[in-house]
């Protein structure tokens, strides 16, 4: 295991959920909260940095009270109750998503309009419904995606099939999209990612990349890592962000993440 100078000043601490900071049952691990207080008391800010819901992040975060937290990949920031930073989708690129997905039957995919006030799907059943759930604590249904009222951040297919290059590739679309998950592809502005999101954050903060630790395992925490100095990448990292990382964290389903903390802490505790 790669750790942290013990000397280092670090100030903020971005971390990955799924794959990354979840245990192998995707649950927070007990522990954390623990590691968490401990950085907070040394005024270390722990930010969330996930794909997920802005409403699901603060849900799963409410002991902590008023976080920052990066949600949609990059396309919200929020410290507390203050807005750093979003990124809003045109509507004609949001008509476009919606047609290549629904001429993806064969794919099982099914989409979701993820906006500022809360999450929209057409697609009711169990089989999708369960996996939105997953990810989305706020999700209104209604009739028609297209007519939707509400100001758009990030677009996300959940691909049942699996076959998610397949769905990359069909969302011939003006915009950039990523892989997030293994049954997930998510849309959004060009140029919008979770590393840009963490610099406006850096820069609201007066953090710079020698005092943060970023954790990722997946390649949409590519441009984050790369906003680090102490980058980790996990050990069930997808290759090009093991590549792409300055050191390596054990896998999730060992608790990586609290292991290199827990180990920088406790350097600090010596000093």
């Amino acid at each position: 295991m790669h750790t942290i100078d013990p000397n280092a000043q670090i100030k903020l601490v971005a971390v990955d959920m799924d794959g990354t900071f979840l245990d192998g049952e995707g649950q927070i691990p007990d522990e954390a909260w623990g590691v968490i207080d401990q950085l907070q008391q040394r005024g270390i800010k722990f930010v969330p940095a996930s794909g997920r819901q802005f409403a699901t992040l603060r849900d799963q975060f409410a002991p902590l009270g008023e976080i920052a937290i990066i949600a949609e990949n990059g396309t919200v920031v929020m410290d507390g109750e203050n807005e750093v930073f979003s990124n809003i989708i045109q509507t004609s690129s949001v008509k476009a998503v919606i047609k290549a997905v629904r001429e993806q039957g064969a794919l099982d995919a099914g989409l979701v309009l993820c906006g500022r006030r809360t999450a929209y799907v057409e697609r009711t059943d169990d089989k999708f419904m369960q996996a939105v759930a997953h990810y989305y604590r706020a999700v209104q249904v209604v009739e028609n995606l297209e007519e939707v009222q509400d100001e758009i951040m990030k677009m996300a297919v959940n691909v049942g099939s699996g076959k998610v290059q397949e769905m990359a590739v069909a969302l011939d679309v003006p915009l950039q999209v990523v892989i997030s998950g293994s049954h997930w592809v998510d849309a959004m502005n060009h140029g919008v990612h979770k590393g840009l999101a963490l610099g406006a954050l850096q820069k609201e903060l007066g953090i710079s990349d020698d005092e943060t630790v970023v954790f990722g395992d997946y390649p949409n925490d590519l441009e984050m890592i790369k906003a680090a100095t102490y980058s980790f990448a996990m050990a069930n990292a997808h290759p090009e962000v093991a590549q792409a990382a300055n050191f390596r964290a054990p896998a999730n389903t060992e608790h990586g993440v609290l292991q290199v903390l827990r180990a920088y802490l406790d350097g600090r505790t010596r000093l």
